[in-house]
C-alpha cells in the first residue's frame, strides 16, 4: 500500500539501475518467503527436459522481474512520447506498419509474459491508436472475493486502476461489450489483447508446455471476424538490462479453424516460455493460486483447491465482474 500511495513519486525518482538493484534485494526476500508455486509450475514446465539454467538463478530472475514489473506500473503517469524511448524499445515495428497498410487493423495477441503491460505505452506514446482488451483491476475484488479480497486490497485496486488509465490507450472491459475492441479495429488500429486469460464462454483445450490446457476462444473470434492481421507479441527484459523489449513478430495466419490457429500460436509463444521461463513464471503460479476460483482453469492437472467454486458459482462472479461501473 506504501508503494502506491505515497511511495509513488519516491519510485519515479528512482533511477533505473538502482530500482533493479532494489528490485532484486526485494525479490530474493520473497523468493526466501516461499517460491512452492513458482517452484512447481518451473517443473512442471521441464518435465521429461532439462532446465536451461539451474532453478534457483530461474526462480531469483522470476522474484525479481515481477517486483520490477510492479514497481514500473507506479511510473505510468511519467510516461509521455518524450520519455518513453528510455523505458522500451519497439523491434518489429515494421510488420506492425505492414499489417495497418492492409487497412483492417492489427491485434497484437500477447500473453501474460515479462512487462506485458508496456505494449500500452510503447505503442500509445509511439502514436498509433490502440484499444487494450482487458478487465479493469477493480473486477478481481469481486472474482476473488472469498479468497483474497480484503479492503486493503481493494484500495490497491483501485490505486492501481487510477495509474492504468493514465496510459495512452482505450481500455475495453473484457467482461462487457467487445464493440469498441471491433470499432478500433474497423478504424485501422491497434488492438492488444492477451490469449491466456480466465474469463470466457467457449474454450479451446489445447498442448501448452506438454500439459492440457484450457484458454478462451474470445481471442480467436475476434480475429476471425474481424479479419484483421494478427501480430504474435511479447515483452521481454533481463535483470540489469535499461529498457524493455516489444517485439513485434511476423504475422500468424488463418489456418481455417479456430483450433488450428489458436494451436499455431501457442508453439510460438511456448517457445518463447522455454527459451526464457522467468519472463512467464509470475502469471503461471497465479493461475495454480487462483485455480478454485477460475471457470476453467489454465491446466488440467493441477492439484484440488482448498476452496472450489463450482462452475456455476464462477460464472455468477464474472456476471458481477461484467456489471462493474466505476463510480
Amino acid at each position: 500500500m506504501f508503494l502506491y500511495y505515497p511511495g509513488q513519486s519516491l519510485v519515479n525518482r528512482v533511477p533505473g539501475p538502482a530500482l533493479d538493484g532494489l528490485s532484486g534485494a526485494g525479490g530474493r526476500v520473497l523468493q526466501a518467503l516461499g517460491a512452492g508455486d513458482m517452484s512447481e509450475e518451473l517443473r512442471a514446465i521441464y518435465a521429461g527436459r532439462s532446465l536451461p539454467r539451474p532453478e534457483g538463478e530461474i526462480l531469483g530472475d522470476a522474484f525479481r522481474l515481477t517486483l520490477y514489473n510492479e514497481l514500473e506500473v507506479l511510473r505510468y503517469p511519467f510516461l509521455d512520447p518524450g520519455t518513453i524511448d528510455g523505458t522500451c524499445v519497439v523491434e518489429g515495428r515494421e510488420h506492425l506498419d505492414a499489417a495497418r497498410a492492409q487497412g483492417r487493423g492489427a491485434i497484437v495477441l500477447i500473453g501474460h509474459y515479462g512487462a506485458n503491460q508496456m505494449i500500452m505505452p510503447a505503442l500509445g506514446h509511439a502514436g498509433y491508436r490502440m484499444a487494450q482488451l482487458s478487465a479493469p483491476p477493480p473486477v478481481w475484488a469481486e472474482i476473488l472475493r472469498d479468497s483474497r479480497t480484503t479492503p486493503l486490497w481493494e484500495k490497491v485496486l483501485q490505486r492501481r486502476w487510477q495509474l492504468e488509465k493514465r496510459l495512452p490507450v482505450e481500455h475495453v472491459n473484457v467482461f462487457r461489450f467487445l464493440r469498441p475492441a471491433f470499432e478500433t479495429l474497423k478504424q485501422n488500429g491497434v488492438l492488444g489483447l492477451a490469449f491466456d486469460g480466465g474469463g470466457g464462454k467457449k474454450w479451446l483445450k489445447l498442448d501448452f508446455l506438454g500439459r492440457k490446457a484450457n484458454f478462451s476462444l474470445q481471442p480467436a473470434q475476434i480475429w476471425k471476424k474481424s479479419g484483421a492481421v494478427l501480430l504474435p507479441t511479447y515483452v521481454t527484459r533481463r535483470p540489469g538490462e535499461r529498457r524493455h523489449r516489444v517485439v513485434i513478430t511476423e504475422p500468424l495466419p488463418w489456418m481455417g479453424t479456430p483450433e488450428a490457429s489458436f494451436a499455431a500460436f501457442v508453439r510460438r509463444f511456448e517457445a518463447w516460455v522455454y527459451a526464457a521461463p522467468e519472463q512467464y513464471l509470475h502469471f503461471l503460479a497465479m493461475r495454480r493460486r487462483v485455480r478454485g476460483t477460475d471457470v476453467m482453469p489454465l491446466f488440467d492437472d493441477y492439484p484440488p483447491a482448498a476452496h472450489q467454486l463450482d462452475p456455476a458459482e464462477a460464472e455468477e462472479r464474472l456476471r458481477l465482474a461484467g456489471e462493474w461501473r466505476e463510480a
